[in-house]
C-alpha cells in the first residue's frame, strides 16, 4: 500500500510537470503571435507612412507639370505678343522714316497693353526683365499670380491631383511594399485639408491559429501635400 501511495504521489507530481511544461508551451507561442502582432504593426504604420509621404510628393508633382505647362503657354503668348508689337513698329518706322522707338518706351506700351488683359494686374520685374532678355529665368510662382488668380490655381491643382488619383496610388503601393506592407487598403484625397490619406496592411504570421482566420493587421498616415510659396491652394471639403 506505501508503495502503491507512493507512486501515485510520484504520478501526480508528473502530470503536473508535464502539464506546466504544456502551458509554458503554449505561453511561449502566445507572446511568439502578441510579438509577431506588434511587428506586423509597426511595419504596417511605417509602411502607410512611408507611402503617405510617396503620395503626396507625387500628387505636388502632378499639378506643378500642370502649372509648368500654363506657364509655358502664357509665356509663349506674351513673347508672339512683344515680337508683334516690336515687328510693327520697326515697320512702321521704316515706312515714315521716323526713328525707332526706344526699347523701353516700346516695351513700357506692350505692358500697358498686356496688363491691360490680365485683370489690369501689375507685370513683375522679373517678367519684364524677361521680355527684354529671354535667357532671364521666370520666377514660376511670379507668373501664375500675374496670369491666374487663386482661384484659378485652386482650381487646376485640385483637378490635377483628384484626375490623377491611379497614378498617386501607384506611388504609394510601392513605397507601401517596399516597407513590408503587402497592400494598401487606401488611398484617398482629402480636398478639404489638401493631403493624402492612406490605410496600409500586413497579414500576420500565428502560431496558436491558422493565419486565414486573421484579417490583415492594418494602420494609416497622412501626409500634407506642399503648396507654392505665396499661393493658398484651397479645394473645398469634397472626397476622391
Amino acid at each position: 500500500m506505501k508503495k502503491y501511495l507512493k507512486n501515485e504521489r510520484g504520478g501526480g507530481m508528473l502530470f503536473i510537470i508535464v502539464g506546466m511544461l504544456l502551458a509554458s508551451i503554449f505561453i511561449s507561442f502566445m507572446f511568439f503571435d502578441f510579438f509577431n502582432v506588434y511587428i506586423s504593426k509597426r511595419v504596417s504604420q511605417t509602411s502607410a507612412d512611408a507611402a503617405a509621404l510617396a503620395a503626396a510628393k507625387e500628387a505636388r508633382e502632378v499639378y506643378e507639370e500642370e502649372y509648368t505647362s500654363m506657364i509655358k503657354t502664357e509665356l509663349e503668348g506674351l513673347r508672339d505678343l512683344f515680337d508683334d508689337e516690336k515687328a510693327a513698329g520697326e515697320e512702321e518706322e521704316g515706312e515714315e522714316g521716323d526713328p525707332p522707338p526706344e526699347e523701353d518706351s516700346l516695351l513700357d506700351s506692350i505692358i500697358d497693353e498686356v496688363n491691360k488683359s490680365y485683370k489690369e494686374a501689375t507685370m513683375p520685374p522679373n517678367l519684364r526683365d524677361w521680355l527684354e532678355d529671354p535667357e532671364v529665368k521666370v520666377d514660376p510662382v511670379e507668373a501664375l499670380k500675374y496670369f491666374y488668380d487663386e482661384d484659378e490655381l485652386s482650381t487646376v491643382a485640385c483637378s490635377s491631383v483628384s484626375n490623377n488619383m491611379d497614378r498617386i496610388r501607384k506611388a504609394a503601393e510601392e513605397y507601401a511594399k517596399k516597407n513590408g506592407a503587402d497592400k494598401n487598403v487606401m488611398v484617398k484625397f482629402d480636398k478639404k485639408k489638401f493631403r493624402i490619406i492612406v490605410e496600409s496592411e500586413k497579414k500576420g504570421t500565428y502560431v496558436t491559429a491558422e493565419d486565414s482566420l486573421f484579417d490583415g493587421i492594418k494602420a494609416d498616415a497622412s501626409a500634407t501635400i506642399k503648396r507654392p510659396k505665396k499661393i493658398d491652394i484651397s479645394c473645398g471639403g469634397w472626397w476622391h
